[in-house]
Formats: structure tokens, sequence, C-alpha cells
């Protein structure tokens, strides 16, 4: 059993399953939708002539969707729309631009009259055409040709090309490539490598992995590691070796061919991006190697941490010392902090220590380290938000990360109600010396601040993980 098995897939209060996947009603909701525009667009194309039938394909049909983790992110759902014809048979058929052409005039139509779709995208893409949704999602729906004869399926591209394009023979490799047993466990994975990658190139999309180039390399993987699946193998300690494997496979040859078509390469990340993914999937191997030697929860989860940031939850507990293996004394002491809440007009209404129990939506938070002293120079703050909650969920905004050298103090504000977490990690020279978790509690339309309540704090100690 994986040291941080219980954070990824387990009991613990928050997961990281719990935290990049979206929750039964949040599928529902996207379901509900593009099955009315599935319906609809169906029925209007179909006056055209010709058979029409949609198909839902990507991370929706994978079953490895993720939530938005950065508030103004969307949720992709992909819907095919296919037009059937046999070639053979039909003298005037229609161009890839026509029937572009077709599907968003029908989209835009479709808008005028569907309150929930906020605006269909003009110009539409060289590959589909997107609808975007008021509830953090949009559709997008590349449109085929289908020779049902032949089974051959074409996408019509805007420019007036068509590309052969199966989207139907890769899934079904998708749900063989493992037994159903195991089918499961490699779509959290598939999950969990998504939302790294959602963190990781925030500031360098170019070199974020596509989906697919994620779900090729996690699965050819995880296919291999048929003894491990066959004894049972945790989900941290699969994601270490499926991270290992594909470091290995990466630095050696960027090349990851289309399974059921050896000649595509689906690695379409630019020549001038791919030393900067390369750097980011070291960091991230760093982190499994870390983890993978960690000696206990607290310490595996840290590691685990440097690669997914907020979305990685810590233990429940309030602070973790840090102890010198050889003397088992701690390496220094945690450090108090201080929460003062603000109104909006600046004023100071409470000062909390270590925790906020109950704080109205819409005001400002300073923390602010009272003890620096003990801090050694030099000391790598890190300040981390941990958003929970609908409210947080319905927007996007999972949380964020500040850190710098010396960063004693950060100011917030009251956004979301829940329960939400800052948690505050001292470093040194890349080792954590001692980690402050600070919860606080949200409330809507608080009418007068709470004093704190005494409570027995829960303290863990642990030896700093180990780097290879």
């Amino acid at each position: 059993m994986g040291k941080a098995a219980r954070l990824f897939n387990g009991n613990a209060d928050q997961t990281l399953r719990s935290r990049v996947t979206p929750t039964e009603d949040q599928r529902q909701f996207l379901q509900q939708q593009w099955n009315k525009l599935a319906d609809y667009l169906k029925s209007e194309l179909a006056n055209y002539g010709y058979t029409v039938s949609t198909w839902l394909q990507g991370s929706y049909k994978y079953g490895t969707l993720i939530k938005p983790v950065h508030k103004g992110e969307e949720y992709d759902v992909d819907v095919g729309i296919y037009f059937e014809w046999d070639p053979k048979e039909t003298n005037a058929a229609p161009t890839p631009s026509q029937l572009r052409d077709w599907v968003q005039r029908h989209l835009i139509e479709y808008a005028s009259t569907t309150p929930e779709l906020q605006e269909v995208e003009q110009p539409a893409k060289e590959r589909c055409s997107r609808a975007i949704y008021a509830q953090q999602f949009h559709i997008d729906t590349p449109t085929y040709h289908l020779d049902r004869a032949r089974e051959r399926r074409r996408l019509a591209c805007l420019s007036g090309k068509w590309e052969d394009s199966d989207p139907k023979k890769i899934y079904k490799w998708f749900k063989e490539v493992v037994g159903s047993d195991d089918r499961e466990q490699l779509r959290r994975l598939v999950r969990y490598l998504k939302g790294w990658s959602a963190v990781a190139f925030v500031d360098t999309p170019a070199a974020r992995p596509s989906s697919i180039f994620l779900t090729v390399v996690a699965a050819e993987a995880f296919e291999g590691m048929w003894l491990q699946r066959f004894s049972g193998i945790a989900d941290d300690d699969a994601l270490i070796a499926i991270v290992e494997k594909a470091y290995i496979r990466l630095t050696k040859d960027r090349r990851v061919f289309n399974p059921v078509d050896t000649v595509e390469d689906i690695n379409r990340i630019p020549d001038d991006a791919w030393e900067t993914f390369l750097t980011r999937l070291t960091l991230l191997h760093d982190a499994a190697q870390s983890a993978k030697s960690a000696e206990d929860e607290s310490s595996a989860a840290l590691a685990w941490e440097e690669a997914f940031s907020f979305l990685m939850p810590l233990p429940e507990t309030d602070e973790v010392e840090f102890v010198d293996a050889s003397t088992d004394r701690a390496i220094m002491q945690v450090p108090e902090v201080d929460i003062s809440v603000y109104d909006n007009d600046g004023t100071l209404l409470q000062t909390y220590r270590n925790e906020v129990p109950t704080v109205s939506k819409g005001r400002s938070l300073k923390f602010s380290i009272v003890n620096p002293h003990i801090l050694p120079g030099f000391a790598d703050i890190s300040w981390t938000v941990r958003n929970e909650g609908e409210e947080s969920d319905g927007v996007g905004d999972l949380g964020h990360t500040r850190r710098g050298i010396g960063m004693f103090s950060v100011e917030e504000s009251t956004a979301y109600v829940g329960r939400h977490f800052m948690d505050c990690v001292v470093r040194l020279n890349g080792s954590i010396y001692a980690v402050r978790r600070i919860l606080v509690n949200i409330r809507p339309n608080q009418q007068r601040q709470i004093a704190q309540q005494s409570r027995a704090w829960m303290k863990l100690r642990t030896r700093r993980g180990r780097r290879k």
C-alpha cells in the first residue's frame, strides 16, 4: 500500500480523486446539455437530405474528464456530428466547408432559443465549432463524413480539407487495453496526470500535453504493469511507476504514436516548447521519486504537492513538525500565524491565531507569521490556498499558491462559502522544515465575528522526506 494512498483514493476528508473528478450532479448537468444539443442538431441537419448521427467522444466518453481547476477555465465536452453517405452512390456530395457551415448556422440558431448557451464562437475553429455555455463549460462539435459501408470516417476542416480521423477506433483500444477490473484505476491515473498538467503548464500553455497524449502514454505504461496489477497496486504507487516509465520513454523519443494508426504522431507539442515540457516532466518525476522514498504519509503528500500544488490534499492536521532522523529532535519550531480580518472599508474586525473558526464572505484576510525569527535565513515560504465546497467548485477555483524567500505574510479574501485551508510551508534548499495548516470557515452573511474557541490541536511529527 502506497504511503499516500489514502489521500489519492481512500477515506481521507479530501482526496486527489475527489478534487479533480466532477461530481455526479456536474456530470448529469453536462449530459443533459449535450443530449439536448445533439437531438436538436440531428433533427435540423437531417433536412439537408443525409442521415445524421452523433457520438460523444473525448474525455467525457473515456471517463477521464476533470474539473476546471482555475477560475475562468471550462469543462470541455466533444460531440461528433456524422453525415452519412456512400461516395460510390452519390454524385454531388457536400464539401467539408459546406458541412461546417451547416453545423455552425444551426448552432447559432440553437443559441438564440437556449438561455444556457452564452455564445457560439465565431469564426469557427479549423476542426470544430464551439458552443460556450454560461455554466462553465463548452461543447465542441467536430463534423465528419461517415462511409458506413467501408467503416471510414473523415473529419471536415473549415479550410476545405478532409482528414482521416476515427475517434471510435482509439476509444475501442482504450477500453480493451486493460481488463474491466483495472479500467477504473486507469481512468483515475489519467485524471491525476491531467490534473498535474492543468497546474504545471499555466504559464506555458504551448508546452501542455493534450488529453489524448496523456491518455495513451498512461495506458501503454499501465498495460505493461500486468504483474503489479495482478497483485494489486495502490494509486500512488501506480502513478509513480507510470511517471517513471513516461520519463524514460519521452526523454529518449518524443514521438507518441496513435495505437490504432502507427503513422500518426499524437504529440502536437511544438518543437520550441518541448524542452519546457521535459523540464516540467522532470519535476513531476522528482516529486514521484521523493514520494517513493518518503517514510510516512505527510512526507509523501508534501512531496506530491511539489507537482500537484493545491490539488494535492494534505493529512488532516494543524501542523507538521519535521524531525532530524539521527537525533529525533524537531528541525525547527512550527511557525505561529495570526490572521487579521478586515471589513470592506479596511476596518480591523478580529484577529485569530492559527485558525479562523468563522468569517463572513466578502472580508479581507491578512496571514502573518508571528515569530519569523525562528525561521532559517533565506527561508522559502509558500502559502497555498485549498478551496472546498460547491461555490469554489462552481467557478473552477480550487486554489492557488504564492511562494517566495522571506514571504512572511500574504493577503486573501473570503470569496466562497465553505471550509478552506491556507497551508504555510517553510523550506530551505528544497527541504521542508515545517508546515502550518490554517482552517478558514467561511459562512454567508455572518453578522458578527465569533470569538476563537480553544480546542485540541493535532500535531504530526515526521522525518523529513529524502530526495534521491
